[in-house]
Order: structure tokens, then C-alpha cells, then sequence
């Protein structure tokens, strides 16, 4: 005679003995899922200076929810708490690496508007001199003790000779259609109510951290649209920043074919 205790086993157990059968394994007790999970949180938490990390993010919230899916059973899985977490991870850095640049375009076109509005009032005044230094780069401007109403005045004298010397070879040097706008400005009141004909677009050209600011100066059916295109400059040496004016024309809409043939 055994004397082992007796150690009674469940019903289930008992019929699933007698029927010949083994009980099924719970396969549901571990789930690599939520692991997965908070790995792809991790990784999605280079979100915060590389938004296309938010792909992580997302994958991550998906495998969390894959995680807590319904079990069969009263023994709550193993994976689900790392699940809930991989989850709450990847709702927050995802929420940071969407808003940062949201809010990055959002600060640098408020800037730009700005700072375009404030170039159309000085240039509807008529002051075409410190508009033309103003669409210089700042390495290219003249310094603060040099006259500028006379220096600019010998530039257009040095301008004009040459055109005389060279008569039928063209417009002075210097004339674009980004100087010839500017006065034509000066029929509109300094005070005038510009309004955003689009919203203004921040990007990056060439390196060059560029925005485009579209202003209309009326709310008619077709009105006037100025187009001016803002580029944000950084001084090494000094460690600040400004909004360089890069041109300023009539905004004009582009004839794109539908095709190639």
C-alpha cells in the first residue's frame, strides 16, 4: 500500500483521465506580445527628435492591445501588465514626437508672418532703401556708420553710367522683379489690412530653412497677392537667429502640365 498523501485532483482533471484524454494547456498564459510591445515603445522614444519614429509608437500601442485581449480562464496571463505599459509608453511618445513639429512649424510660421507683415508696411511707406537692405543677408549689409540714403543713391548713379556705357545690353544690373515689386507697394496705406491668403509653409530648401508667406489685400474674388518668401538665419558667432527677406513679388499660380508625353 502507497503511502503517499492523497492529493485530489479537479473534476476536469478527472474526466479528461478517465475519457483518456490530457488536459489542453492554457496557451494563452504567456503573451510575448506586451514584451514586444514595450520594446517597440522604447524605440518609438526617438520620436521626441525624429517624428518618422512615430511608426514604433503606433506598432507598439498595437501589440499592447493584442496583449490584453479577452483569455479564457480565471489566471490572467503573463505579458498583459507589460502590454498596458508598452501602451502608455507609446501614447506618450508618440503625442511628443507629433506635437514637437507641430508646434515647430507652428512658432516658426507665426514668426515669418510677422515679420513679412512688418516688411510690407516699411515697404508701402516708399522706403526702398532699407527695404533692399533688408533682403540682403546679413553678412552682405552694409554697417551702421555707413550712410545709406547716400551710398544707395551712388549705387543707382554707378548703375545708371553703366547702362548708359553698355546702352541696349539689357536692364542695370542689379533690377529684378523682386526690386521693381516694392515700390509698387507704396499705393497701398502703411496701415493697411493685409489678409493670409494660405496657410504660411515652413520648409526646408537646399538646407535652407525657408517659409512662404502669402498675403492678400482684399477679400474680393480675385485680389492682389503678394508672395514673400522668408529665410531663417542663424548667427554662429552671435548665437541668435533672424528672418532674412529672400524675395517679394506677386504671387502668381503655377501652370503645372497633368503629364509628360
Amino acid at each position: 500500500m502507497s503511502t503517499e498523501p492523497y492529493q485530489p485532483r479537479s473534476l476536469g482533471a478527472v474526466m479528461s483521465s478517465e475519457s483518456g484524454f490530457e488536459p489542453e494547456a492554457d496557451g494563452s498564459s504567456f503573451r510575448i506580445s506586451g514584451f514586444i510591445s514595450v520594446i517597440l515603445a522604447l524605440v518609438g522614444g526617438f520620436a521626441i527628435v525624429a517624428w518618422p519614429m512615430v511608426g514604433f509608437c503606433i506598432a507598439a500601442v498595437g501589440f499592447g492591445l493584442f496583449a490584453l485581449r479577452k483569455s479564457v480562464g480565471n489566471i490572467k496571463p503573463t505579458g498583459t501588465t507589460a502590454g498596458k505599459i508598452g501602451i502608455v509608453l507609446g501614447l506618450l511618445f508618440g503625442s511628443c514626437g507629433i506635437s514637437r513639429p507641430v508646434s515647430y512649424q507652428h512658432t516658426l510660421g507665426g514668426q515669418a508672418e510677422h515679420f513679412a507683415r512688418e516688411f510690407v508696411k516699411l515697404a508701402s511707406t516708399g522706403n526702398t532703401v532699407y527695404t533692399s537692405e533688408l533682403q540682403k543677408s546679413y553678412v552682405n549689409r552694409y554697417p551702421l556708420t555707413v550712410p545709406l540714403i547716400q551710398r544707395y543713391e551712388q549705387d543707382r548713379l554707378s548703375r545708371l553710367k553703366a547702362a548708359e556705357e553698355q546702352e541696349g545690353s539689357g536692364p542695370p544690373a542689379g533690377m529684378d522683379e523682386d526690386e521693381s515689386t516694392v515700390p509698387d507697394l507704396s499705393k497701398y496705406a502703411p496701415d493697411h489690412e493685409w489678409i493670409l491668403a494660405q496657410p504660411v509653409r515652413v520648409y526646408t530648401k537646399y538646407g535652407r530653412l525657408q517659409a512662404t508667406v502669402i498675403l492678400a489685400a482684399d477679400r474680393s474674388e480675385k485680389p492682389y497677392q503678394l508672395n514673400v518668401t522668408m529665410e531663417h538665419l542663424f548667427h554662429k558667432e552671435r548665437g541668435t537667429s533672424e528672418w532674412h527677406v529672400d524675395g517679394c513679388m506677386p504671387h502668381r499660380e503655377r501652370i503645372v502640365a497633368p503629364m509628360t508625353l
